[in-house]
């Protein structure tokens, strides 16, 4: 079988670490982004090294601020540029998109795969593609050298989903092979409400205010996450789960995600989050601390994960006061209501449906 040729849009971390890994796999890889001073030394090196027991040399055939080139003949593309920029990136692709591609969202935040078909329509793409969306980032590494990563570890529960989710049959066997680990989802609820960014970093961030303010750095988790933080945190996530669930979709606790993905389980969720910072293997020994609230941790969290959980919970007549709390008190420490990011049912396509409604149509697909 022929390799897959992938597109990666965005060479921030999460790209990096995404080249390194699909290009250890096997596949033909391009890198795209719009700043060429994130892709001079990997040009330059042809690549990117990764260290460890099972690393090697991930070359890179295209490296390229030319977005064209970059997702010309590209069986899949991946976008890996934050939330906020999905739908910009949807538009720049709709002219450039052909038959058979699939646009993979790494990851889809909560709602993605919607507003990036809904950007793809207004733009007038004509191309018959296909959208998906990965629940969260799949590795956590750490970063040794502009062209150089060490891997630390990869999750072990993965979910994608289609929208619309009546694709996911089709699609699915074409990703699989990418991403073993990864279980196809029935819908953009299950992915989209398995956000685990949305319910660990923004609490984080208004619980330890101060010291962002101050500019002090802190284990983010190891120390960021006291019990009163996992208290606030399991608030959250309850109301979570039982948005989810009114929608028909089962996803997992902080505690069972936690244990899923990282096999990790402590006594409580502070030492859950101790373990996975101290574990030689812990995925958040590499977190650093936001520096300021236009870090994506706010920016970015807030507008595309919890806001549109808020959203789909008011559909469904479903309270969520905590998750509510949390946005309005982030709104007052970063200065903004978001509403210029902010993922609300008119621009995830819903304005005005039901919860019943908003089911078929994330099954069926816009009509």
């Amino acid at each position: 079988m022929a390799a897959t040729t992938v597109a990666i849009i965005g060479a921030g971390i999460g790209g990096i670490y995404l080249a390194a890994e699909l290009g250890i796999l096997g596949c033909k890889l391009r890198l795209h982004d719009l700043d060429d001073s994130r892709l001079a030394e990997i040009r330059a090196r042809g690549g990117i090294d990764v260290d460890g027991a099972n690393g090697g040399f991930a070359a890179i055939e295209r490296v390229t601020t030319d977005l064209a080139a970059a997702v010309d003949g590209a069986d899949v593309i991946v976008v890996v540029t934050g939330g906020n920029a999905q739908e910009t990136v949807a538009a720049s692709l709709a002219p450039l998109l052909r038959d058979g591609q699939i646009i993979l969202l790494i990851q889809g935040n909560t709602g993605g795969s919607l507003v990036v078909r809904r950007a793809l329509d207004r733009a007038g793409c004509r191309a018959n593609i296909d959208v998906a969306e990965m629940d969260n980032y799949p590795y956590s590494c750490w970063r040794r050298g502009p062209a150089r990563i060490e891997p630390i570890v990869s999750k072990g529960w993965l979910q994608i989903a289609t929208f619309p989710g009546n694709r996911i049959g089709a699609v699915f066997p074409r990703l699989s092979p990418l991403f073993p680990h990864a279980v196809a989802a029935p819908n953009a609820i299950c992915t989209g409400f398995t956000n685990a960014n949305a319910m660990l970093h923004v609490a984080n961030c208004i619980a330890n205010a101060g010291k962002i303010d101050r500019g002090e750095a802190y284990k983010f988790y190891a120390e960021g996450v006291t019990p009163s933080v996992a208290r606030l945190y399991q608030a959250i996530n309850a109301e979570r789960v039982a948005v989810a669930a009114e929608y028909g979709a089962s996803v997992p606790t902080l505690e069972d995600w936690f244990e899923r993905v990282y096999g990790v389980r402590g006594a409580d969720l502070s030492e859950t989050c101790r373990l996975l910072t101290t574990n030689s293997d812990g995925p958040y020994q590499a977190t650093g601390t936001p520096s300021s609230w236009i870090h994506k941790y706010i920016a970015e969290d807030v507008p595309v994960g919890l806001m549109p959980m808020s959203a789909f919970g008011h559909a469904a007549g479903v309270p969520t006061p905590a998750i509510d709390g949390v946005i309005r008190l982030a709104s007052i420490l970063a200065g903004s209501d978001f509403a210029a990011t902010a993922r609300t049912l008119d621009r995830m396509g819903l304005a005005g449906m039901d919860a019943a409604q908003i089911k078929r149509t994330l099954e069926e697909g816009f009509r």
